[in-house]
């Protein structure tokens, strides 16, 4: 019993980070406070929402469809994250090895394995459900059998999530082991939760309103499809012993038979996955050569590729600037109506006349929220001592940088201009000076994410997490995209408003833009070199 408290113990202190907070630098104090601090606002942020949501339901007497949603919604992203925690806390652990080598039973590894994961899912699973459950009793009266049943949900709910996860997780870990691109489906459903996040955030208002009319038949659809969920709401409506009996050994039956069923085939699937992830081929292959430049653009590209959080944090900006264009030309019309509505005179065509200077205030901004070079000096890491050490000029690695980033942005950044040129009239200099703005702007951005990153490196970063999200490079990157985006939009207006032409626009803006990024790329080729060679690991 010892050697399972003990092993507990280090297990869950290993990876449980339900906000991923690293810095070397912070004391053991600021280590501890920092979280709690963010998950209290990460909690106070739910409990808002919640009370939004509760009071249109409160005017209709229907309060209990608030715990419905949110079981609901707290199930669903449950799923969400377990499906990729599973990955990191039941499949590919680092420390399978030294485990298994102890003198301790397989199942008691399994179980080991199976409970953290358990707990970190009832603290992901709180997040979401505890505010929810203070904004009902903020509202409603109740007895001691809520506290009770809730106390028991907030333990229980996540059981059938978690089961699900587990088989999705292992199957996905199975099948991402024979693959290269292992996290493509991480990358795209990421992208689609954000975009799906910022569409209901934009219209929440709209959402709240038709919860609130249709309050009653989405409870009975939940409750009647989900037991867990009718269960409960039936525990704190109608308590009664028997129902809450059978409602805990249901859930105890199927968490254990999950757990049976795993033991089966847990370390067969791990075994298969660290083999598929260690073997190697040694016959048919052959060795290719490429020119300096394209092997360290290729290699930009893999490290890219590899780094979902990376991918997400700097691509983001780009899908939403595509988004932007796929709007701009789906709601075109109704965006006239809601002018006319609120007794703005202008006429579509005057409308139509301003689109290419919108555009390429959008490219602006697209380009400077999407530095995507503030990272790459730092994700290097370790290994940048065996960059340095390649027989390639520093200025050659560090343009490679720019180009690979410049080369990921412009598709995006073109795919959003051809919407707008196939919906509206462009004139060909029009074209063509978007289509310069749209490979001018990228570079500038891009040029001055690298001069940034080369000035404050954080190359003792564990995760990519830390350099992409908490490095000092990145935070300047975005502050100064916010300056240079609102300088940009601000000079577009003052134009407008003087009544220049939109045409002299775009070419001020083009040439401002391209003395800067001449200016820029002779800064590099000056002093990144240098800045370069003091980088130490």
């Amino acid at each position: 019993m010892k050697k399972i408290m003990s092993l507990l113990k280090a297990c869950l202190t290993d990876n449980m980070n339900l906000f991923r907070i690293k810095n070397k630098n912070q004391s053991e104090t600021s280590k501890k406070i920092l979280p709690i601090l963010v998950a209290l606002l990460f909690l106070f942020s739910i409990w808002s929402y919640a009370n939004m949501i509760m009071e249109p339901l409160v005017e209709i007497h229907q309060e209990v469809v608030l715990l419905t949603l949110f079981i609901l919604f707290s199930v669903i992203l449950t799923i969400v994250e377990g499906i990729y925690k599973s990955g990191n806390l039941l499949f590919n652990c680092k420390d399978d090895d030294l485990l298994l080598s102890l003198p301790i039973k397989k199942s008691t590894v399994l179980f080991i394995r199976v409970f953290k994961f358990y707990v970190f899912e009832v603290l992901y699973n709180g997040l979401f459900l505890l505010p929810a459950m203070l904004v009902y009793i903020r509202y409603v009266s109740v007895n001691i059998t809520f506290y009770i049943v809730s106390l028991l949900a907030l333990l229980i709910l996540p059981i059938i999530p978690i089961i699900i996860s587990c088989i999705a997780g292992g199957i996905i870990s199975l099948l991402s082991s024979k693959f290269k691109k292992k996290n493509l489906t991480q990358i795209i459903f990421t992208t689609i939760l954000l975009v799906g996040i910022m569409y209901l955030s934009f219209n929440l208002q709209g959402l709240i309103s038709q919860i609130a009319q249709n309050a009653t038949n989405i409870n009975d659809i939940i409750t009647k499809l989900y037991y867990p969920a009718g269960m409960y709401i039936k525990l704190i409506t109608e308590f009664n012993i028997i129902d809450l009996t059978i409602y805990i050994l249901i859930h105890i039956a199927l968490f254990t038979t999950a757990i049976f069923a795993l033991s089966k085939i847990y370390f067969k699937t791990n075994s298969k996955m660290k083999i598929a992830k260690s073997g190697v081929k040694t016959k048919g292959y052959t060795i290719k050569t490429r020119k300096p430049m394209v092997a360290l653009i290729k290699k930009e590209l893999n490290r890219f590729a590899t780094s979902p959080v990376f991918v997400i944090n700097a691509g983001f900006g780009l899908v939403l600037y595509v988004i932007a264009c796929i709007l701009a030309v789906i709601r075109f019309d109704s965006l006239v109506s809601s002018f006319a509505e609120q007794g703005i005179a202008i006429s579509t065509d005057g409308i139509k006349a301003y689109i290419p200077v919108i555009l390429f205030g959008l490219i602006c901004f697209a380009s400077f929220m999407s530095s995507i070079t503030s990272s790459m000096i730092s994700l290097e890491g370790k290994s940048f001592n065996t960059l340095k050490s390649l027989p390639v000029k520093p200025f050659t690695i560090i343009i490679s940088k720019v180009l690979t980033a410049v080369l990921i942005m412009i598709p995006f950044i073109l795919i959003g201009d051809l919407i707008i040129f196939i919906r509206f009239n462009f004139n060909i200099i029009e074209v063509l000076m978007i289509l310069i703005a749209s490979i001018v702007l990228p570079i500038v951005a891009e040029t001055i994410g690298i001069i940034i990153n080369l000035k404050y490196p954080k190359m003792d970063a564990e995760t990519d997490t830390e350099v992409v999200k908490q490095s000092m490079s990145t935070m300047i990157a975005v502050l100064l995209g916010m300056i240079l985006t609102g300088l940009c939009i601000f000079g577009i207006v003052q134009a407008a408003m003087l009544g220049m032409p939109t045409d002299l626009v775009i070419l001020l803006g083009i040439v401002i833009n391209s003395i800067i990024c001449l200016g820029l790329l002779t800064y590099l080729n000056k002093n990144g070199e240098k800045d370069f060679k003091k980088i130490n690991v």
